[in-house]
Parts: C-alpha cells; structure tokens; sequence
C-alpha cells in the first residue's frame, strides 16, 4: 500500500466517522424524548425543537458552508465546524433547561454544516481513479445511510443505560479524534480548487444570496416543523413571507456573477434528478422510522432499548449492502443502482403497510419490510453521491451542499407530512395510522424510482458532448 492509498484510507475513516456522529445525531434523540421532557419540564408542544433546532441550521447552512470551502478551503472549515460540534454536544449534556438545551442542539446544527459538505468535496476531490472513488462513495453512504437508523438503536441503548445526557458527551471523544487525524492527513490548502490560471483564488461569496438561500431554507424546515403550533394564519403569513424570500433570491442570482448556487448544477441532469430522487426517499425513510418507532413502542409495547435494538439489523444491512453498491456502479451504471433500490424501497414499505395491522410483533411485522427498505436504500445511496457530485472540482463544495440539503429537506418534509398526514388519520386513541404512514412512504419512492428512470436514456442522461469521464463513469451501464 503507497502512501497516497494509506492517506486517503486514513482520511476516508475520519471523515466517515464524523459524518455518522452528524447523522446519528439527526435521530438520535428521537427515543431520548420522554426522558428530556421529564427531567427538563419541557412543555409538550415544544418538545419538537429538541430536533428541530438541530436539523432547521444544519439543513440551511449546507449550501452556503460548502461555497465556503470551495473558497477558502476545508481543512479549517472541517476543524471549525468540529470543535464547533463538541463544544455544542458540551452545553447540550450540561443543560438544565429546555432553552438551553434548544440553543446547543442549534449550534450543534451550526457545526454539522460546516463538516458534512467539505467533508464529501473533499473525499471527492481526493481519489483520482474512477473505480476507487465509487468504493469511497459506496462506504460513505453505507455511513451515511446507517446511521440515520443506527441513531435510533444507540438513542435507545445510552438512554436506558447511561441517561439521555449520555447521547451528546458521545460525541466529544470522537471529535478530539477527527480533528487530531484531519491536521495530520489533510493539507492546510487542501480544497481550494477555485483558483485562476495566476494562482489567485478565483469566485467571491455571494453574501446576499447566500444570506437569502440560508432564510428560505431554515425558513422551510420551519413550516414544515410548525414547533410553534401556528394557526392557519400564522401559516399563511410565513408561506407568503418565503415567497418573497424566493422572488428576492432569485432576482439576486441572476445578477450575481458568481450565485451561490449557479444555474448549470440544477440544470445537470444527473444532479437534478440525485437531489430530486434522494430528496423523496430521505423522507419516505424519515417518516418510515418514525412510524415504525411509535408501533414498537406503543402497539408492540417495547421500551427504548428494545425498540432501539430493533434497529440493529437493520443497520447491519446497509453496511453490509452499501460499499457494494459503489463497485455496482460500474458494472450496472448509477440510473440502475437507483431504479433498483427505489423498487426495493416501495416493496418495503409496501409489505410494511400489508403487515401493520395483522402482525403484532417485530420479527413478523416490522423486520422484512425494514429490512428490504434497507436494502433498497443501501444500493440507492452510492450511486446518488455519485450523480450529485459528477461536477467540476471548483464546484464540488456547492453540490455536496446542495445533495446533503436535499437529504435534509426530505427527511424533515417527509417527518412533517407523512408523519401528520398518519397521525391525522389515526383512529381508537393510536399516535399514527401506520398503513397509511408506510403507504405514503412507498408512493414517495415510487415517485423516486421514476425520476431515475429519466436517465436511462444515454442521450437524457449525458449524450452532451462535454460530459466527464467521471460522470461517463456512474452513468455507463
């Protein structure tokens, strides 16, 4: 093994492993909940800002954080958001209020955005060869994929054990860790790719349109949430206010030499339909998970630990499945890869949904659809990084943010709908109707595997003339 292949398997640890603390800690409270309320006295109707602070910044910063590395490099954006993350995980074990608890979890949300998409430029950027990339990415999503469910079995087993504080102090060592290996491996310029033919950093930050990207999106998290249990006005107010936002925003970008988000990377065929597909079923698993989470612990009767240890096999599978799917991707081509597991996903969840009112235990009614969901998620995850970031170097900060935004917003817009929308309909004093949950969730990656279908076509999908090696290489069958 050279020393190149040792750095960037060192590397690829590293940023793997914060990428799953930043994951984990998405879900992670999920099953914490009851305990924080209890021992904080948070009121009912606020016990959602324990998760939504954290998702609301970390999903509206992700664009604007990766332009950032683009620009200025990743090394200190990765260190910065890091200790960011500890010293926030820090203040959230410490607390003794809910608003406490609510500001930490924000600026843990702060800290994640930061890391997740200079994370991804950079394990882009670092592998020259085709084939090494796509086993990069497979490991990756396998990271990324596990620990949005991992985060329920962990939540459960340290919230039994050691108490809810126990979720964030878990954080710390690992982050020393990260940080210790990112300033041994990782070069001080390492990312600053945009730069002019004289050396001199090329491209400015679009300050308006960035400050605009970041209030329609954590503006949107927000509706979608509603933490504040706003009425119907207050709804239309803020719906009417975005809508503003959005027409500022893009008046902004049009004039802007350089926008935050140029035209060209939602014009791309290959990274409009990753962001589209992944936005769909990030939020069919979101609002699966939580579903499933509730029936356990409600219908089945299990507790935390039981419940968070439901979780374990299927964690397993995406981690067993996803590295492979990186290799897929050059047998099979990505459009493939996505097609497959959109069609695994909606037999999943499909299968849930058949199963959810005659089953009334885990082994009969909630592992085989979970477990075929994880499979289909495991092949999807991959090739969907890979179609995202098929863009030139000095843009991959922009287009990690904007695949790793898609996932955030999808997951927090399919918890918001689908979750309502099954609790809505919920007869008999039950928290949510689980068919229509799980049956929704199969409609959203049905939907999914229909945009991947649109690249089937060689000429849709990257019959122009100026096409990558590398997006020729997720592409071709």
């Amino acid at each position: 093994m050279n020393s190149e292949t040792r750095r960037n398997a060192t590397l690829l640890a590293v940023l793997c492993a914060a990428q799953f603390v930043l994951i984990i800690d998405v879900v992670i409270v999920n099953v914490a909940v009851p305990a924080i309320q209890a021992d904080l006295g948070i009121a009912p109707r606020s016990l959602q800002l324990t998760g939504v602070a954290y998702t609301v910044t970390f999903g509206s910063l992700l664009i604007l954080a990766g332009r950032l590395g683009d620009l200025y490099g990743r090394r200190p954006l990765l260190v910065l958001g890091l200790a960011l993350f500890m010293a926030a995980s820090l203040g959230c074990a410490l607390a003794e209020t809910g608003w406490q608890l609510f500001a930490a979890r924000a600026a843990q949300g702060v800290g994640a955005a930061l890391v997740s998409p200079n994370a991804l430029a950079l394990l882009v950027g670092s592998y020259r060869d085709d084939r090494e990339r796509n086993w990069a990415l497979g490991i990756w999503a396998a990271v990324a994929s596990a620990g949005a469910v991992a985060g329920q079995l962990l939540g459960g087993v340290l919230t039994e054990t050691v108490g809810w504080r126990g979720i964030f102090l878990v954080n710390l060592p690992i982050g020393v860790v990260a940080i210790a290996l990112l300033l041994r491996v990782v070069p001080a310029a390492a990312g600053t790719t945009a730069a002019a033919p004289d050396g001199v950093r090329g491209g400015r930050l679009d300050v308006a349109g960035a400050a605009l990207l970041t209030a329609l999106l954590a503006g949107v998290s927000l509706l979608l949430a509603d933490p504040f249990d706003l009425p119907a006005a207050g709804l239309t107010a803020v719906a009417v206010g975005l809508a503003a936002v959005t027409v500022a925003l893009v008046r902004t970008e049009r004039r802007h030499s350089d926008p935050v988000v140029p035209g060209f990377l939602l014009r791309t065929r290959p990274v409009l339909v990753a962001n589209a597909s992944l936005l769909l079923s990030a939020g069919a698993l979101g609002a699966t998970l939580y579903v499933a989470t509730l029936v356990m612990q409600t219908s089945m009767g299990y507790g935390p630990l039981q419940t968070g240890l439901g979780f374990a096999p299927i964690t397993v599978i995406v981690l067993l499945v996803s590295p492979r799917a990186g290799a897929l991707i050059e047998r099979f081509g990505a459009p493939w890869l996505l097609v497959a597991g959109a069609a695994l996903g909606v037999a999943g969840t499909a299968l849930l949904a058949a199963t959810a009112s005659v089953a009334d235990d885990y082994w009969t009614g909630v592992f085989p659809g979970l477990a075929l969901l994880a499979i289909g998620s495991g092949l999807s995850y991959a090739p969907t990084f890979a179609l995202a970031t098929t863009v030139p170097a000095e843009q991959q900060g922009r287009a990690s943010g904007l695949i790793n935004t898609a996932q955030e917003i999808g997951a927090a817009a399919g918890l918001a709908t689908l979750g309502a929308l099954a609790a809505a309909t919920a007869t008999g004093g039950a928290l949510v109707d689980p068919v229509i949950g799980y049956g929704a969730a199969a409609a959203l990656l049905a939907v999914a595997g229909l945009f991947a279908l649109t690249l089937l076509s060689r000429h849709g999908a990257g019959g122009s003339r100026n096409t990558t090696g590398m997006t020729r290489s997720v592409l071709d069958s």
